[in-house]
């Protein structure tokens, strides 16, 4: 993988789950079930004009990182800032 597949050159709010994988390091399978079972922040994303049509799910990932901004912040303070401890602070 080269840097520039890590650069986001504009700011995206979803992505589908094989790209949530790749930037969460998980495996697309691992992502695939936590989907199936409502554990990330989905879109549905469908054709309007055909209603039977498959729909793709796509993970947001602006939901996804307040998620993960809240459940830190909602730690206790002394197991929030224990990993400053390996910093000498």
């Amino acid at each position: 993988m080269k840097a520039d597949d890590l650069l986001i050159k504009y700011p995206l709010d979803a992505v589908t789950p094989v790209k949530f994988a790749e930037l969460f390091g998980k495996s697309v399978n691992a992502v695939d079930i936590m989907v199936k079972r409502d554990k990330l922040p989905t879109i549905e994303y469908a054709d309007p004009e055909k209603p039977n049509a498959r729909q793709e799910k796509l993970v947001n990932i602006d939901a996804f990182n307040r998620g993960v901004r809240e459940a830190f912040n909602n730690k206790p303070k002394e197991f929030r800032d224990a990993w400053l401890m390996w910093l000498g602070l």
